[in-house]
């Protein structure tokens, strides 16, 4: 799908927000055959529309004790700790060098496309990153493993956002990546092909359906935490734990805290992907190991090689 595609597809996915998660169906199936991706996807339900006074009172109770935490902030001095520098040796060229003149010409749009590689860099550390998916509970399963990538490209569009039109080209090609590896985990997993187009839009429509809650948990500072909680519970997580488990409650502090951090960093830094995710404690109980299935496997060997 073009990118401008995938970003009609994002606004879309609003109507997604009146759905009512369905029931989780059996993995089995007809002839044992699921559609892979849609039996553990669940829309999340409408809940900024069914609010209470109660309800906000009770929000805004949770969402303080989720912010009594200091990991959830990250002060200003601190995100200059996850800076970085790339090398780049066509710029250390003087700027009348035939090369760097040439290429000026030829690839005018090479610091774009270096920005999304560094962007997408980023999202896959954080898939192989085995304490971090231990620490959250997240599994080697394919609808988990896109709903923690698309949870970390929403975290970089919100800065994108922010940036205005200069970066309107990067938001989309930073999507459009994101479907790339998508489309990626579909080969690996053998996919059929008379099924591949569908399944990639079902898993779009929900990744952006998703987007598109987080956006809303935005809307109100006051009661972000617990929103924020609240999505990635019928998201992430597709109900399947407790409201109060203590790897959502992880996954919540976590987001906040990189959220903290997109929005402090440098201009200039950030949209040239010069940086790296904030640091975050770790439980004291060892990681446990994954098991990766096949596909993944074979991601990750082919992510080295390169």
């Amino acid at each position: 799908m073009a990118a401008a595609g995938s970003m009609r597809l994002y606004r879309l996915a609003v109507p997604l927000a009146s759905a009512v998660p369905p029931p989780r169906p059996p993995l089995g199936g007809r002839r044992g055959h699921p559609p892979l991706h849609r039996r553990c996807f669940a829309a999340p339900t409408q809940f900024e529309k069914q609010l209470m006074p109660e309800d906000i009172l009770q929000l805004r109770a949770q969402s303080m004790t989720i912010m009594q935490d200091p990991v959830c902030e990250l002060r200003p001095e601190e995100a200059q700790r996850y800076t970085v520098d790339h090398a780049d040796p066509l710029m250390e060229l003087p700027a009348w060098h035939p090369k760097r003149v040439a290429t000026q010409v030829t690839q005018p749009f090479r610091g774009r496309k270096l920005a999304v590689a560094r962007y997408t860099d980023l999202i896959v550390e954080r898939l192989d990153n085995e304490p971090l998916l231990s620490a959250f509970a997240i599994d080697a399963g394919f609808n988990m493993q896109v709903y923690f990538m698309i949870l970390h490209a929403w975290l970089l569009h919100q800065r994108l956002v922010l940036e205005g039109s200069k970066a309107k080209a990067l938001d989309k090609e930073l999507f459009e990546s994101c479907w790339t590896l998508v489309r990626n985990f579909m080969w690996l997993k053998k996919v059929p092909e008379y099924r591949f187009d569908a399944e990639l839009r079902n898993v779009q429509e929900y990744m952006l359906g998703c987007c598109v809650h987080l956006d809303k948990a935005l809307e109100r500072p006051d009661i972000l935490p617990a929103r924020l909680q609240q999505v990635l519970w019928a998201n992430v997580y597709s109900g399947s734990v407790k409201r109060d488990a203590a790897a959502l409650t992880r996954l919540t502090k976590y987001c906040l805290r990189q959220l903290g951090l997109m929005l402090q960093l440098d201009e200039e830094r950030f949209l040239s992907g010069s940086f790296v995710w904030a640091d975050f404690p770790m439980p004291d109980d060892p990681p446990k190991r994954l098991q990766l299935p096949a596909w993944r496997q074979e991601f990750s060997k082919v992510r080295k090689a390169v």
